[in-house]
């Protein structure tokens, strides 16, 4: 997060446009939904720790290859590199294992809300060192702390994938209460992956803001989602349904606040920050159904969202170059829908039995 958030706003400097951002973030999208399907299947084979390592250690390259990039198009090696997510559905299935059911949604959201702690602080550092280092100077600070992160790993202990008798009955691809979320959160992906990536651009070229203020801006992204993680996150254990709808409200109203003026973007930011604890829940509903193929369910479910969150990109790209504000309204107005939707399941969980039982909307 030194340099993400302006990331876009490189591709332009070495001669990219709002179609070659939606290309590289399609790009990016599309390789980790190649990786995930893999990646699960190893998950639930292989040891977890190991596949997290190889995945950190491949993506440490990444800012190293950007910092080299003169034109645009030399930066798909390194997002292809950044993008390889073999240890993705290792680190689901990790935490899913390592916690009961009943705590799922704590686990995932504040454990997700973890990397947000640090991005509070990374954009404001990255925004005092732009002007001195510039970009490529941020991507070389940024290698020094990927390494960090990478050697952290290293103090976790082993996990090995529980030991399972293939039963067609316990299938988790029978229950159909997997499908509901895995539909919602491959919705909700698709309509993050076509807002996120024109945030920087849209500060820039509409609200007029200079890049070490949008820079800035990115980490209350960050304090939203540690400002939500928790109580969202307590909530999502009891009251699954109403935790999902109360954050796709929060994000909905957070795009829309970005469309009022320059004095909204600090409570916008905020309440955007929701979308990723949303995804984090969506996730630990799917924890729940996914029994011991944790790593394949995983796997698929993750690539059915990326695979959206390719084509999300080129969405927004096409909306942003007739009006900046139509991926917000696009967002905002697909999040909208999915609270609603979401909102209705307990009452069609009144009427068709899902997956055998009613327990995952009723609770």
């Amino acid at each position: 997060m030194l340099y993400t958030f302006v990331w876009p706003n490189y591709v332009r400097d070495l001669g990219g446009g709002a179609r070659e951002v939606g290309v590289l973030s399609a790009l990016m999208s599309a390789t980790i939904a190649a990786t995930l399907l893999p990646g699960g299947w190893l998950a639930d084979r292989c040891e977890r720790k190991r596949l997290m390592v190889i995945t950190w250690g491949l993506a440490t390259l990444g800012p190293l290859l950007f910092a080299r990039a003169n034109r645009w198009v030399e930066l798909v090696p390194g997002a292809i590199l950044y993008c390889i997510f073999l240890g993705w559905p290792a680190m689901e299935a990790y935490m899913a294992d390592a916690v009961p059911p009943h705590s799922l949604a704590q686990a995932f959201t504040l454990t997700n809300a973890g990397y947000s702690l640090g991005a509070m602080i990374s954009p404001l550092v990255g925004a005092a060192l732009l002007p001195p280092l510039g970009m490529r100077g941020l991507f070389l600070v940024a290698f020094g702390f990927f390494v960090l992160s990478t050697g952290t790993l290293a103090f976790m202990q082993p996990q090995r994938p529980r030991a399972h008798k293939p039963d067609p009955k316990l299938s988790p691809w029978r229950n159909r209460q997997l499908w509901t979320w895995t539909a919602v959160l491959v919705l909700g992906s698709w309509g993050s992956a076509a807002l996120r990536p024109f945030l920087p651009t849209y500060l820039e070229d509409v609200v007029r803001l200079a890049r070490p203020w949008i820079l800035a801006t990115s980490s209350l992204l960050a304090v939203g989602e540690v400002l939500w993680a928790a109580p969202l996150g307590h909530l999502g254990d009891r009251q699954g349904p109403i935790a999902l709808v109360t954050g796709f409200v929060l994000t909905a109203v957070g795009a829309g606040s970005l469309l009022v003026g320059p004095w909204a973007v600090v409570p916008g930011m905020v309440l955007l920050g929701s979308d990723r604890v949303v995804a984090s829940l969506l996730r630990s509903e799917i924890g729940r159904c996914a029994g011991d193929r944790r790593g394949v369910v995983f796997g698929i479910t993750l690539v059915l969202a990326h695979a959206a969150q390719a084509t999300g990109p080129l969405a927004g790209s096409a909306l942003y170059t007739r009006a900046p504000a139509a991926p917000l309204l696009l967002g905002g107005a697909l999040v909208l829908t999915l609270a609603v939707i979401v909102g209705l399941l307990p009452h069609l969980a009144r009427v068709i039995r899902c997956g055998g039982s009613e327990g995952c909307f009723r609770r």
